[in-house]
């Protein structure tokens, strides 16, 4: 029984995620074109030139836009629901006042574009995608037996063969990995039909992947490696590729960003004419394996990374190609992206989250992290690993050391403070704030004429806008092309990176706002994505609550999350804007 409901609880998500993306998208559509430029919703276009039959060079009105490289867009000429003269093109690449747009279009339109016209969002409807793979692994052997019953609850998960285990334990012990480490390649190796890895910030998880990958090929595995976006597939395909593993990429040409150049790309696995007879690792998106790409094939082990933003429906679409699974991710960062659940629900929505919950023999945490220094990794250790997180290492000790005194900001950069909060200058602001934006840009010249490097410093936050208003100063600052060096994101976006010094500006003042969006501002897992990108050095702008703020108290889980913020800011070392 528990089978049959857990198929139709996936059919029924991915109903209710399809209605409500499109619902979303044509909420958006069809709001006033003058509404829409004021909040960054549309983009002015100036001009459209066909680069050649699949790209288009867009030159950029004015107005500041929410788009950047990745996103996907319409063309239209002032009503995006039947104006419309390009649809589904992507945003290949950004710099100055032009976009590289992926796109299918006719030519004679480009052509006779004789006035601006405009970009809103755009969408595709994946749905077709995840009906097939429900319906396959609902009707096919492996699907019944293995995958509906994994995903139940009802299969018995615990079995691990010792020889495979002891054998996999000793090749990472003599790779130099650390005892958590060496226990997670060990049962990714052995376990009969699912591993589960938990990898905290700065805890080594690509390298387990790429051994556990090494010994499985060794072993004779055909290996599927796959995640929610290409950057995820690449960054591990580059590590498991230097393992001297028989390693590809298969996607479209676009699918290349972070790849290393010695991993050849292919856009059907069927045309990798070296392919050995036994094993090797492929890398793809789950999509691949219900298209013509990977569609006729089958593999020993899929293996996730990132698995936390992956939901469940994703993880069948791929998972009915093999009999076994790993799973590596971090059910304390980013969940999934959810349009039609609150962030507050607290049902399994990641394939990750829901397995790791009651496979405790099959599962283990990275506990080792070498990136944060120990004052850094304190926190995070207290509030989401139960203490279990420790800084080990070369960085364990490390503090920040510049070449020169800094002139302005000297209790920020101080040596001994490693953590430091100013309060957000900016009054009653939201998404965006001039003031905040400048102070960041004061803190980074600061530490550039102290001796650092821009390359080694990132900005956090949670809002586009506000990320546009640094970068522009920035570029006013520094000029157009040296402003680029500092990575300046939002949190989904720097996932998975990591800095000597990070800044985390978070924008928002007014406290009305905040409590309108508190589920999102104060949502734990992107709280300590953004906290634990920095090495030695991190520096929050945000809100100093006062104590009357709170939510409805129905709200207890959101009021924690309150708490928990509150709980950050206390530990931090406080400087004013005056003392700076």
């Amino acid at each position: 029984m528990k089978i049959k409901e857990t198929l139709e609880d996936l059919r029924a998500f991915v109903k209710e995620e399809h209605e409500a993306n499109f619902a979303k998208l044509f909420e958006v559509w069809e709001k006033s074109l003058s509404k829409k430029l004021e909040t960054g919703e549309t983009q002015i276009i100036q001009s459209v030139k066909a680069e050649d039959k699949r790209y288009l060079l867009v030159t950029l009105g004015k107005n500041e836009s929410r788009f950047r490289e990745g996103d996907m867009i319409c063309l239209h000429h002032g009503n995006a629901v039947n104006e419309a003269f390009v649809r589904q093109a992507m945003i290949e690449a950004e710099q100055e006042g032009e976009w590289l747009v992926r796109a299918e279009y006719d030519e004679n339109v480009i052509q006779s574009l004789g006035q601006p016209c405009y970009a809103d969002a755009d969408g595709m409807d994946l749905k077709p995608f995840f009906d097939k793979a429900l319906d396959e692994v609902a009707s096919s052997i492996n699907g019944r037996n293995i995958v509906l019953p994994l995903l139940a609850g009802e299969l018995e998960t615990d079995f691990i063969h010792e020889d495979n285990y002891c054998d996999a334990a000793d090749i990472a012990e003599a790779s130099g990995l650390n005892e958590r480490q060496m226990d997670a390649v060990g049962k990714g190796v052995a376990a009969k039909y699912l591993a589960c890895i938990q990898g905290p910030p700065g805890t080594g998880k690509t390298k387990v992947i790429s051994l556990i990958a090494k010994v499985l090929v060794e072993e004779g595995h055909q290996i599927l490696l796959t995640s929610h976006t290409h950057m995820a597939i690449n960054n591990a395909l580059n590590k498991v590729a230097k393992e001297g593993v028989p390693t590809i990429k298969v996607g479209a040409s676009s699918s290349v960003k972070g790849l290393d150049r010695e991993i050849q790309r292919y856009d059907y696995g069927a045309d990798w004419g070296e392919r050995p007879d036994s094993g090797y690792v492929i890398g793809a998106t789950p999509f691949a394996t219900c298209s013509a790409r990977l569609e006729n094939f089958e593999f020993d082990t899929v293996i996730f990374d990132e698995a936390s933003q992956i939901t469940v429906p994703l993880a069948v679409m791929a998972m009915r190609k093999a009999r076994r699974f790993v799973f590596v991710g971090d059910h304390k960062q980013l969940p999934p992206v959810v349009i039609s659940k609150s962030v507050l629900n607290e049902e399994c929505y990641s394939v990750f989250s829901k397995l790791i919950l009651g496979n405790e023999k099959v599962s283990v945490m990275l506990n080792q992290t070498y990136r944060m220094n120990a004052a850094l990794s304190h926190w995070p250790s207290r509030q989401y690993y139960q203490r279990e997180l420790v800084s080990a290492g070369d960085n364990a000790d490390r503090l920040l050391s510049l070449e020169r005194p800094p002139v302005k900001y000297q209790p920020v950069f101080a040596k001994d403070n490693p953590f430091v909060f100013i309060k957000s200058p900016g009054v009653n602001t939201r998404t965006q704030s001039k003031k905040e934006a400048q102070l960041v840009v004061d803190l980074i010249e600061t530490a550039t004429e102290a001796g650092m490097a821009l390359c080694d410093i990132g900005v956090v936050s949670p809002y586009r806008n506000h990320g546009k208003a640094i970068k522009t100063q920035l570029a006013k600052r520094l000029g157009v092309f040296t402003a680029k060096e500092v990575v300046t994101d939002t949190v989904e976006r720097m996932q998975g990176q990591e800095r000597e010094v990070v800044i985390i500006s978070l924008c928002s003042t007014d406290k009305q706002f905040i409590q309108a969006v508190a589920s999102f501002f104060f949502q734990p897992e992107r709280l300590n994505v953004a906290i634990t990108r920095s090495k030695v050095k991190l520096i929050l702008i945000g809100p100093d609550l006062p104590d009357d703020f709170k939510v409805d108290v129905r709200h207890r889980t959101l009021q924690s999350h309150i708490d928990a913020y509150r709980s950050l800011v206390n530990v931090a070392h406080t400087v004013t804007l005056e003392d700076a």
